[in-house]
């Protein structure tokens, strides 16, 4: 389980508190797991690192610098002393012992309970929450809309930098980067689920397997536990889109279900005018001419040649012949793919590009028999199957899941507890919600 923490100087820049840092000014940015009060003369046995240790001095040591380095051999990362009714001032051995031993002392005065100090950090620790929820959510958006465009693998990297402010190569082992390389093997020639991360240079660099590749991830600071789940979506697109990217059903279907999806926002009718629209083929570079300069088609250029989207009922002439249209029952089948698609992002109350997009991009017989693995434990189980489909969809709230399902709120934390039990997944992991939500999508 992965405790969340806050910098100190969050909590400290709580007006409302009323901290005064009397020392440890330049190390501000110790983590805060929790706030935990004790008078007792030694009170390391009780502690596991990283608290807010909060004391009135009840029981004031004999000892102040053992005690300040039994705290700091625990891993405390600050004290707060609460002044009065013991002592009128925080006394000066302790501010003295804490700035020998570079320990930050925060001074709390008395119209501030502790209490007050650890409803300020629980508070502090659930907007972190909150926001990394949202963000996590955000960057799946962007990445499973990367997915349907027209270079999908290199706009899932792109988009994967710019929502984790980080530099993501796709590495083949053989051309890996010197300085990652040893790495880069380790992980390619590694079996069954495996990552590595290391400090190279002044990067943190995370390395994990796609197909015959490695995603490598660098930037300055190591990754957060939702920033790896943000990780964890683009693995698993990259890892489809690997597998799909070359084929025409995989072209024709991205191209198709991009059309109808943004539909319904701005920008395509300004290009191709209203729809429905339609897809094309072409060899040449002169039909590439005629179709963008007569239509403005979103195109996808595959070596000599290219799929083209445009307008259903433009009359196509030139060098674009009927030789070279896309069988009508291939687009067929991608848009029928697609608006389905959409039907069920509109059904859910999701987002134009949800992650049930992906049900474009592979294949189907395939796709269905991951989606049977991994849901193996519950199916006969449609009641279970539901619930967990909806309380996905939103986002684990029991109170919203239980308000689509028409049934009490502890129902549903049932329902999922017996989910968790027969998948013997840990429902808590971003990474198996992630792998769930896909598999939800593509099951019969």
């Amino acid at each position: 389980m992965v405790v969340q923490t806050v910098p100190l100087r969050d909590l400290v820049a709580r007006v409302d508190l009323g901290l005064t840092v009397l020392c440890g000014a330049d190390a501000l940015d110790r983590p805060i797991r929790w706030a935990h009060v004790s008078e007792l003369e030694d009170p390391t046995p009780y502690l596991v690192g990283e608290e807010l240790l909060l004391t009135a001095g009840v029981r004031f040591p004999a000892d102040v610098p053992s005690y300040v380095a039994g705290l700091m051999s625990r891993g405390v990362s600050a004290i707060g002393f609460g002044v009065e009714p013991e002592f009128p001032t925080v006394p000066s051995s302790l501010v003295e012992a804490c700035e020998a031993q570079g320990m930050p002392l925060l001074e709390v005065p008395p119209s501030t309970p502790f209490l007050a100090v650890s409803q300020a950090l629980g508070a502090l620790l659930a907007e972190i929450a909150v926001r990394e929820q949202r963000m996590l959510a955000d960057s799946q958006r962007a990445l499973t809309r990367a997915a349907t465009r027209v270079r999908p693998v290199e706009s899932v990297l792109t988009t994967l930098a710019v929502v984790l402010n980080c530099r993501a190569d796709l590495v083949d082992p053989a051309a890996a980067p010197e300085d990652v390389a040893p790495l880069v093997g380790r992980v390619a020639s590694g079996s069954g689920p495996r990552s590595a991360s290391a400090q190279v240079g002044e990067d943190h660099v995370t390395l994990d397997p796609v197909e015959a590749a490695v995603l490598v991830v660098r930037r300055p600071a190591p990754l957060s536990a939702a920033e790896r789940a943000v990780v964890a979506v683009a693995l698993a697109l990259l890892g489809l889109l690997r597998r799909d990217v070359e084929s025409e059903r995989g072209q024709i279907a991205r191209l198709a279900a991009s059309a109808v999806l943004r539909s319904q926002v701005s920008g395509v009718a300004g290009v191709l005018g209203p729809g429905p629209y339609r897809v094309v083929a072409g060899q040449s570079r002169a039909d590439y001419d005629v179709l963008g300069q007569r239509y403005g088609p979103l195109v996808s250029k595959e070596g000599d040649g290219f799929l083209a989207l445009v307008p259903a009922g433009v009359e196509l002439t030139g060098p674009v012949g009927v030789s070279s249209a896309v069988p009508e029952s291939a687009i067929d089948s991608a848009a029928a793919e697609a608006r389905a698609l959409l039907r069920r992002a509109l059904a859910t109350g999701e987002p134009a590009f949800p992650a049930s997009e992906l049900a474009s991009l592979v294949n189907p017989v395939a796709a269905r028999a991951f989606a049977r693995r991994e849901l193996a434990g519950l199916l006969g189980r449609p009641e279970l199957i539901e619930t967990l489909r909806v309380w996905l969809g939103q986002h684990g709230s029991w109170d919203r899941a239980a308000t689509v399902l028409g049934v009490h709120r502890n129902s549903v934390r049932h329902r999922i507890s017996h989910a968790e039990r027969l998948l013997g997944r840990d429902l808590g992991s971003a990474d198996a919600r992630a792998s769930l939500w896909f598999a939800l999508m593509w099951l019969d």
